[in-house]
């Protein structure tokens, strides 16, 4: 039975209403007649905002029982656990990339993944155990559970309704 993981549901919650917001904020402009850049550059933000809720929600990892397959908008990137040649992990700060490679093809996961401590285990338990670097294993005992990009995405979701209530109360 295959194992399915994607980016994290609050995460991408949080992503959209700040993508909702900011196109309610950039319509109350427009309705307003506030100057061009100011529409421009919200808009910019909202077509950056959208671009990156695609993405972010169509990534899917589904891990079966000889293969990993990487989802993402438009491609799909399969790995086979008997061909992987390693598995490395960065951690900055509580960021933790993990790399799979199998010659020259590879996938780049990170702890933005729901259940990443349930992965990063069904991961080392399916690869060559040669082929799993000493960084990683360590980091596997306790994986990071990170929630900066979550807390960002609230504080940018009150700064925008700060932003809106005033140019709704002073006209801009």
């Amino acid at each position: 039975m295959p194992m399915v993981f994607s980016i994290r549901r609050a995460f991408l919650w949080s992503l959209g209403v700040l993508l909702v917001l900011l196109t309610m904020l950039a319509g109350l402009c427009v309705v307003q007649g506030q100057p061009g850049i100011k529409i421009g550059l919200l808009c910019f933000i909202i077509l950056l905002l959208g671009a990156l809720l695609g993405v972010s929600s169509s990534r899917r990892l589904v891990v079966y029982e000889d293969c990993a397959v990487l989802h993402r908008l438009g491609q799909t990137k399969t790995l086979r656990f008997c061909d992987m040649t390693a598995v490395e992990s960065l951690m900055l700060r509580k960021r933790v990339f993990l790399t799979l490679c199998a010659g020259e093809e590879f996938i780049l996961l990170s702890n933005a993944y729901g259940g990443f401590s349930k992965l990063v285990e069904l991961l080392l338990a399916k690869v060559p155990a040669q082929s799993v670097n000493d960084d990683t294993r360590s980091m596997a005992d306790a994986p990071p559970v990170r929630y900066g990009d979550i807390v960002s995405c609230w504080l940018a979701i009150a700064l925008v309704l700060v932003i809106f209530w005033h140019q709704l109360t002073t006209g801009g």
